[in-house]
């Protein structure tokens, strides 16, 4: 009886054992198995994790590569329509010493009303998602380049420009070395030409044939001219001879073509008559390739540093008139007429006297009996000619792609003296 109790005890000890070997055994691997099942799924969330990232790094990447082809979209339009203004002419583009120039007064201008209150970031759906942009990269420009040089005769422009080539007026062997050999400058059509008298403005680097260097002014009280031109190649090499009529090609030949070109030639003279001087400006106006059609002539109020009788001048802008309509401004009958008024000046009785006599007041000059314009007369035609643009679309496509009229009129409307006000301080 004990041996059977005995090999009972055994055998429910052994069941037991048994029992608690099958029941850890299922406890570890049930473990194991949520473990498993927890490693899948952390695989799983952490697989999902990196394809969230990744598809949210592809759209950010999408979205940003978006905002910069919007961007650019923004930039060729401006490129295509608006790529920069170049003003071509003589001491009156380039100001008075000590006082600003129209084309400085132009470039504020597209500056207050384009340039600065052009707001890329403003066109982007939640741009302030997009912290790591720097919204201050995204702006516009529009360069107003100044060609203007001292009292050069129209030859002398279109000879820096390239229109109406320099061409050697005698022949000269250009040494080895690089030292200077005297040359005689004429224009193509054989006219008298004098650049370097009031500046560089687009004359060097030059090419004589295949050589490049430098043209310089040296002053001789023994010449009539009371100066010589001197060519100096840039690099040694050989001795090289070169004809009368070899072509001289300036740093501006090709350069600024694709601009709005404005031009304000003749003070000076080199011109026979009024039909003469639209000729010559039409073969500068030649050279813009970009948008033709779109350029502004300046007229004269003055002819060879005199004040030329008002029905000389007046038969100069008809003429004008008749060549280029409204790209056309009278800038002599504005100031005579209207510029006292907007400069808010009260003509002086030398004024007046210049008025009856359809000659440009006083005022706008740098002084009395002087024909060169001051400051203020600056100030007035910088502002005409951005008007004069405006008025004729010549920023219509741009206005429209980067959404610059609508900002315009909202500043406007909050503050109609706005844009004035900062250009009036800029031009302190």
């Amino acid at each position: 009886m004990w041996k059977n109790d005995r090999w009972k005890t055994v055998v429910l000890n052994i069941f037991l054992a048994l029992l608690i070997v099958a029941i850890v055994a299922g406890l570890g691997y049930f473990m194991l198995r949520v473990r498993q099942q927890t490693r899948e799924h952390d695989e799983q969330l952490s697989e999902l994790y990196v394809q969230q990232q990744q598809q949210q790094t592809e759209a950010r990447q999408e979205s940003v590569t978006a905002i910069q082809d919007e961007y650019q979209k923004d930039m060729d339009t401006v490129a295509r329509y608006l790529p920069g203004i170049v003003c071509w002419g003589d001491s009156l583009t380039l100001g008075s010493s000590g006082n600003i120039s129209y084309p400085a007064v132009l470039k504020t201008y597209l500056e207050t009303y384009f340039c600065d209150i052009y707001d890329f970031r403003s066109t982007i759906e939640n741009a302030e998602d997009y912290a790591r942009l720097r919204w201050d990269d995204y702006t516009v420009s529009v360069p107003v380049v100044n060609m203007g040089a001292g009292p050069e005769n129209t030859y002398t422009v279109l000879g820096r420009c390239g229109a109406v080539p320099y061409v050697l007026g005698k022949d000269i062997v250009i040494p080895a070395e690089c030292e200077g050999v005297e040359v005689t400058l004429k224009s193509q059509e054989g006219n008298d030409v004098s650049p370097l008298t009031g500046g560089n403005a687009g004359v060097n680097n030059v090419h004589i044939g295949d050589i490049e260097g430098t043209l310089a002014i040296v002053s001789n009280a023994n010449e009539y001219f009371g100066y010589k031109y001197f060519f100096t190649r840039s690099e040694p090499g050989e001795e090289t001879p070169a004809a009368a009529g070899t072509v001289i090609q300036t740093a501006a030949e090709n350069q600024y073509k694709d601009y709005i070109h404005v031009v304000c030639i003749g003070t000076y003279g080199k011109f026979t008559n009024a039909d003469d001087l639209v000729e010559q400006i039409r073969q500068l106006l030649a050279r813009q390739t970009n948008n033709p059609e779109r350029y502004i002539v300046l007229g004269l109020c003055s002819i060879e540093g005199q004040s030329a009788s008002g029905s000389y001048l007046d038969v100069i802008d008809t003429a004008m008139m008749q060549a280029f309509g409204n790209r056309y401004i009278n800038v002599r009958k504005y100031l005579i007429e209207d510029g006292l008024a907007d400069a808010k000046i009260n003509p002086t009785a030398q004024d007046k006297v210049n008025i009856s006599m359809h000659r440009v007041p006083v005022s706008f000059t740098t002084s009395s009996g002087s024909n060169e314009l001051n400051g203020k007369a600056y100030a007035l035609i910088g502002k005409l000619v951005y008007s004069r643009m405006e008025s004729l679309g010549y920023f219509d496509e741009v206005y429209d792609e980067l959404g610059i009229r609508e900002t315009t009129k909202r500043i406007l409307k909050e503050d109609p003296g706005y844009f004035e006000r900062i250009i009036q301080n800029s031009l302190k």
